[in-house]
């Protein structure tokens, strides 16, 4: 076996003219074995692949990361404007119905009045006069309280429909 047979390269038909043109075709040949060389220690260096590799992994995983944590700001943002419509909206829906129990209130206390009044009226008769006085004064007393009465009433049913509400919840 020759020297040109161990470096893979083909036999030259004839030898090299000077010693110069030998020693750089040595050169080339180290440089070359070098550069072969450091191909596969790189290869056989599984530390340090594993190394490159887990930084690799590890910028992927953090572009991931910054991608779902901006996902979950804005559902964030999109859930709290949502949460803040429907507040609203029960507010709005709650405002009615106390205005609209209010409203309702004193006609019913006037109903109610009346019919305590037929109905003492109708036991008047029959009933002592201190009696009678009693339920005159108690007419005229819920006649004069309407207003706080039916403010009371929009307020128990504002206390109602909120403690349902988060019962519900």
């Amino acid at each position: 076996m020759t020297d040109e047979e161990g470096t893979g390269r083909a036999p030259s038909a004839a030898p090299p003219e000077s010693l110069e043109a030998l020693t750089e075709e040595i050169e080339q040949a180290r440089e070359e074995l070098g550069e072969t060389v450091e191909a596969l220690v790189a290869r056989a260096d599984v530390p340090a692949r594993a190394r490159e590799k887990a930084a690799e992994l590890a910028g992927r995983a953090s572009d991931k990361a910054s991608q779902v944590k901006e996902t979950a700001r804005q559902a964030s943002k999109q859930a709290a404007a949502r949460a803040s419509s429907a507040g609203a909206a029960a507010k709005e829906q709650a405002a009615a119905r106390m205005d609209s129990a209010a409203a309702a209130a004193p006609e019913r206390l006037r109903r109610a009045a009346r019919q305590a009044a037929d109905r003492i009226g109708s036991a008047g008769a029959a009933a002592p006069e201190r009696l009678r006085r009693a339920a005159r004064q108690a007419a005229s007393r819920a006649r004069q309280r309407q207003v706080p009465l039916a403010l009371a009433a929009g307020g128990a049913l504002l206390a109602g429909w909120l403690i349902v509400r988060r019962r519900r919840r």
